[in-house]
């Protein structure tokens, strides 16, 4: 017999019910405002041949009109500068390149979210392979959380991509790149860009030098540590310890065996 539901749970549930429909609205409101901000997008190209150009002008009418209405977008949503040129990206490519998306979007069935995550690795498939894309995510889509979200799309794109993955990563790599964001309370954050083995052994090398420091009387977590040590190779070239001279991580890379033998282009 099935357990009854009781009064509790059902006024739970009824409220979880209204997140829900809050929820959706909110992705539809998205939905709008990515549709309004293409059409100021086609309406700024389209005025732009009516721009007046001087002798000494470094740019174009179509970069003028560009800049204008990054700008203007900026200061009416109150957001940086370049956050209003990633917006205007994405909602044109939800316009033009991912009906399904904007459709999804627009019917609440997926977050905004979900369909950056879908736009962040669509942008270097070719034409051709985006309706394949998008139509072998989406019902994930409206299933997953966006952190899975994103690791199967990164999956499926590596697949679907018609170039060769050597040629992307030689492609990719060429533009690595580092840079510094400040936090709060004096804090900031240090990124870097650049090839996952190379990556990889820089976190697994700090990790293994952090565990090498664990012992009795270390009040610090591993995380707090390896923290520690990669400030302390990179500024000092060693640990205070001296720990760190000629260490080098080992990288294991587990590789199927049809991409070893030529057959297929499934990532490792």
């Amino acid at each position: 017999m099935a357990t009854p539901v009781s009064t509790t749970q059902q006024q739970l549930g009824r409220l979880f019910d209204e997140v829900a429909a809050a929820d959706k609205a909110i992705a539809r409101c998205f939905a709008v405002r990515a549709e309004a901000v293409d059409r100021a997008r086609r309406f700024s190209a389209a005025q732009a041949a009516s721009i007046p150009l001087s002798l000494q002008s470094r740019w174009s009418r179509e970069e003028i009109a560009q800049r204008e209405l990054s700008s203007e977008l900026a200061a009416t949503l109150r957001i940086p500068e370049r956050t209003a040129e990633t917006l205007l990206a994405e909602s044109q490519a939800l316009a033009e390149d991912l009906p399904g998306t904007r459709a999804a979007l627009a019917e609440g069935r997926i977050s905004y979210r979900h369909a950056q995550a879908i736009l962040a690795q669509s942008w270097s498939i070719p034409e051709e392979g985006l309706a394949a894309f998008e139509q072998a995510l989406l019902p994930a889509a409206e299933q997953l959380t966006v952190a899975k979200l994103k690791h199967k799309a990164r999956l499926l794109r590596e697949r679907l991509h018609p170039e060769t993955i050597t040629a992307r990563h030689t492609e990719s790599i060429a533009k690595r790149t580092s840079s510094v964001e400040a936090g709060a309370d004096g804090m900031a954050t240090l990124f870097l860009t650049t090839g996952a083995e190379l990556v990889q052994a820089i976190f697994h090398r700090a990790t293994d030098l952090a565990a090498s420091l664990q012992g009795p009387g270390e009040e610090r977590t591993l995380t707090q540590i390896r923290t520690d040590v990669l400030s302390d190779l990179l500024i000092h070239g060693v640990t205070p310890t001296g720990v760190g001279t000629g260490v080098k991580a080992t990288v294991q890379v587990t590789v199927p065996v049809m991409t070893l033998l030529g057959h297929s282009e499934e990532p490792g």
